[in-house]
């Protein structure tokens, strides 16, 4: 199952809006066939193991991270696939909780008597596909914060420069990010300021789709953020006129209309806007408003953050404004993990709100 989840990584960034999935196929102790969900539309890992196979997967047995379909979607059910195929056993990391699924698969296979086992490495296996699993429960993308900051929580100096807070492996790190997550998300003043491209360089991948939040259209759509090939969202609000879409709709830049709250883009709108598109989780690069934001307004799931040898001493600091009073009612960070990266420390995990 170990090689099944590395299989499924393959899929990163490809697969979405569906899960990335991984099987491996062996038989007489030794693999004969192994394949990932390489493509939204495309067949399925247990076709493509199948379909690798070295010798005749009869009485075989599969290992495989997501529960296998049994219904008629894009692609045939996996299951009949199996059960033609006669495997012998199928040993699942997790079920699928999809409408269409959740058991069914599970069920098939078993009614045709193949053996099945269920729950191996489940919680790698959910892992994963945590953006696939959130969208499911909640309806919404998965919200990841990503940023680099001092060990006194600075994102900048007082007039602005944040280059380089982290270390070269730590961007890198950022590239395959990008790579795996459907979306980037930064507001306005960043591409004002930095004018990022926000794509993938540093490592193999597909760019991400890029989303700006820009309340009253004022960037300019020579901007690098929108001259790539994997499309640019901007959110903004439902105030502005057609003629100022214009510039932007002329160079195929799609247009997201908010309400305001506040003076304040409606990003839980948007958001849910997106995960209509097929979008399942989104990269909030910054900046220090976003953050805030994103945090205040609890839409915030997980963090990553870079944190560099450094002390700036600035103001621009990476959270502020939460109006939490006592520490108890502070935001906590749950399921850390920490990494080193180059010379810095990568912290991530989950973000709890209190009650």
């Amino acid at each position: 199952m170990g090689l099944a989840l590395r299989e499924a990584l393959k899929g990163a960034g490809t697969a979405s809006p569906n899960p990335i999935v991984g099987a491996i196929i062996v038989k007489n102790g030794k693999i004969i066939g192994k394949g990932c969900h390489k493509k939204f539309g495309g067949p399925h890992a247990e076709v493509n193991a199948i379909s690798s196979c070295v010798e005749d997967p009869c009485g075989s047995d599969m290992y495989v991270t997501l529960e296998p379909c049994s219904h008629f979607g894009k692609t045939p059910p996996c299951t009949d696939l199996i059960i033609k195929e006669k495997i012998r056993r199928v040993y699942i990391g997790t079920t699928d909780p999809s409408p269409h699924s959740n058991g069914r698969g599970t069920e098939v296979l078993r009614r045709a008597g193949v053996e099945v086992e269920c729950g191996v490495l489940e919680k790698e296996c959910i892992g994963i596909n945590e953006p696939f699993f959130h969208s499911l429960r909640t309806g919404m993308p998965l919200i990841i914060l990503k940023a680099a900051s001092s060990l006194d929580g600075s994102l900048a100096t007082d007039n602005g420069d944040s280059k380089w807070i982290s270390s070269e492996k730590s961007r890198k790190m950022v590239h395959r990010l990008r790579n795996f997550y459907d979306a980037v998300l930064v507001g306005r003043n960043t591409v004002e300021k930095d004018d990022p491209l926000l794509t993938v360089r540093h490592c193999r991948g597909r760019n991400p789709v890029r989303i700006v939040t820009d309340e009253h259209l004022s960037l300019s759509p020579d901007k690098k953020i929108f001259g790539n090939d994997s499309g640019t969202i901007i959110i903004t609000s439902k105030t502005v006129t057609e003629t100022s879409e214009t510039k932007y709709k002329n160079k195929g830049i799609s247009i997201i209309k908010v309400d305001e709250n506040n003076g304040e883009l409606d990003l839980e709108q948007a958001f849910r806007t997106l995960h209509s598109y097929g979008i399942r989780s989104i990269l909030a690069e910054g900046g220090a408003a976003m953050f805030s934001y994103l945090i205040n307004n609890r839409l915030a799931d997980k963090i990553v953050l870079f944190l560099a040898p450094k002390l700036i001493g600035s103001s621009v600091k990476f959270f502020s404004g939460s109006g939490i009073e006592l520490v108890s009612d502070s935001v906590s960070i749950e399921d850390v993990k920490y990494k080193r990266s180059g010379v810095d420390l990568l912290v991530e995990g989950n973000l709890r709100y209190s009650d």
